[in-house]
């Protein structure tokens, strides 16, 4: 099984029958650039090589998604960041506490 699709399948496992419509993750900030965070409820697919994690999401028709790509050290730091993102996800799909 390639990468993306472990990967989408990862990401995907977390959620439970009704998804949380909405689930935000930090992405890593680069040097300079405002600090950025994904809806983990609207990622479509991730790709991970030995370098980058690309993350796509917020795709519709006709091309309209979005892209995001992450340098890394080596593939073990995309493996955690996506594991963490995971985490996340079954995090924001938790019921909510009963008072």
């Amino acid at each position: 099984m390639s990468i993306r699709l472990n990967c989408l399948l990862l990401l995907l496992a977390s959620g439970l029958a009704q998804a949380v419509p909405f689930c935000l993750y930090p992405l890593p900030v680069s040097e300079g650039k405002p600090a950025r965070m994904i809806n983990l409820t609207v990622v479509q697919y991730v790709d991970l090589t030995d370098r980058e994690l690309k993350i796509s999401f917020g795709g519709g028709n006709l091309g309209s998604g979005h892209e995001v790509s992450i340098p890394l050290k080596n593939r073990r730091e995309g493996e955690a960041l996506l594991a963490a993102m995971a985490d996340a996800s079954r995090r924001c799909d938790q019921p909510p506490a009963q008072p």
